[in-house]
């Protein structure tokens, strides 16, 4: 890979929009904690608080795909950093799913669903978080030149991400058991609820499938 080259097209901004792109999507993620705090408190949920963060990731992705699609001979594979993209932006669309569907529907939890949901929602925000690190991270790398530190500093962050995303299923695996052993919740309830725990850890597949591209563009040479 010549990194010279991908350096300059950072600087001209070809590629910082995926950065920005990244922070957009954080600020989704972000919202939907809170939107879930407060469905967990029995509290309205406004999705579209959620749903307007992620019009903004959208609008960040087109920029994006618009450099991308403008620009001449790329570093790497053109096909590699819009899958990049696609997942990365998969993040924010995931973000709006959840919030709409905590909206629908509230049914009563007792306290151990509560705090697995918690867990789980406290669980994607983390990951998002380090995502983005991650891509602050790559562009550090862009910016001062690669060297060995910095290379190996965006692959502990691609490691944290993958012990997150592991974590995280855990917790999916136990809550939707500890669903289905709630008999008095009804069966739309549970297929209700064991839907929104997908979406939440599929987020966070989202968030491991976007720094594995990373990686894979970092190895390459």
């Amino acid at each position: 890979m010549d990194f010279s080259q991908l350096r300059r097209m950072w600087k001209r901004g070809s590629l910082a929009v995926l950065q920005q792109h990244a922070a957009a999507v954080e600020a989704a993620a972000e919202e939907l904690g809170k939107q879930l705090r407060a469905w967990l408190r029995s509290e309205s949920v406004d999705a579209e608080l959620v749903s307007e963060r992620e019009h903004e990731a959208d609008l960040a992705k087109r920029e994006a795909r618009m450099q991308l699609n403008e620009a001449g001979r790329l570093p790497v594979p053109r096909s590699a950093l819009l899958q990049f993209l696609w997942h990365q932006d998969e993040i924010a669309d995931l973000c709006q799913d959840a919030a709409l569907l905590m909206a629908l529907r509230r049914p009563e939890l007792d306290v151990e669903l509560e705090d697995g949901f918690g867990a789980l929602g406290e669980a994607v925000v983390r990951a998002v978080h380090a995502h983005h690190l991650t891509i602050e991270e790559f562009d550090q790398q862009l910016q001062g030149g690669l060297t060995d530190e910095l290379r190996k500093r965006v692959a502990e962050n691609v490691d944290r991400i993958n012990q997150l995303e592991h974590e995280s299923d855990l917790r999916e695996r136990e809550l939707v058991a500890a669903i289905y052993a709630r008999e008095q919740l009804g069966d739309f309830n549970r297929y209700h609820l064991v839907q929104l725990v997908l979406l939440l850890g599929g987020i966070v597949d989202q968030v491991e499938n976007a720094a594995g591209d990373l990686r894979v563009m970092l190895s390459a040479r």
